[in-house]
Parts: C-alpha cells; structure tokens; sequence
C-alpha cells in the first residue's frame, strides 16, 4: 500500500455485565473508552461496562 493510499479500519467496542454474565459487541462510537458505564444488563439490570476497544484491518485483495 503506497503513503497516498488510506486503509479501512473497522472499530468496535466490547461491552460486559459487571457480573460478567452478558457480553456483547458494537461498531464503535465517538466518546467510548473503557470501563464506560453504557446501559443496563438485560438478564440482571446491573451496569453495563465498556471493556474492551479493538481494530480489525480488513485483509487486502490480491490480484492474481
């Protein structure tokens, strides 16, 4: 990949019950860090935290 070219950086954000009985993901958004409290646990109405923020580089296509 040549300096000119930009790259494609999917973001996104891990989301935990504090009791750790509920896990999910999101596509990140602006103002996430962690341990971000974002909502309330679906299975026991406790805190819901941010725990964790990850990239994934989508693989190039190569030509043949």
């Amino acid at each position: 990949m040549s300096s000119n070219q930009q790259q494609t950086v999917n973001v996104y954000t891990v989301i935990k019950c504090v009791n750790g009985d509920y896990e999910t993901e999101r596509p990140f958004q602006d103002g996430d860090y962690v341990l971000k409290v974002v909502g309330t646990c679906p299975k026991d109405g406790r805190n819901l935290y941010i725990v964790g923020i990850y990239a994934v580089v989508p693989e190039e296509k190569k030509g043949s």
